[in-house]
């Protein structure tokens, strides 16, 4: 187990920026997918598109946190419970 996450980090982010092999570009191609210098982190958009076209709603609020630069924010709201009764109903 790695313990520094830096390192990992780094290690994922080359990973995903080399250069897909010749196989795997044509099989981008054959899909209709025109890329000039598809990588690996190619291959990761197009699999998050796909899902987001597909409908999964996961993959769309994922495709939109990307797209926002990851700045947005949790759905959850604060639950405010409102004392509309009062002591007066007692």
């Amino acid at each position: 187990m790695l313990n520094d996450s830096g390192a990992l980090s780094g290690a994922l982010m080359a990973l995903l920026k080399e250069k897909l092999p010749p196989a795997e570009a044509q099989s981008l191609k054959d899909e209709g997918f025109n890329i000039k210098r598809p990588t690996r982190e190619t291959v990761l958009a197009i699999a998050i598109y796909k899902k987001a076209v597909s409908g999964d709603l996961s993959a769309i609020k994922e495709l939109r946190n990307i797209l926002s630069g990851g700045t947005e924010k949790a759905d959850s709201k604060a639950v405010i419970i409102i004392d509309d009764i009062g002591a007066k109903g007692i």
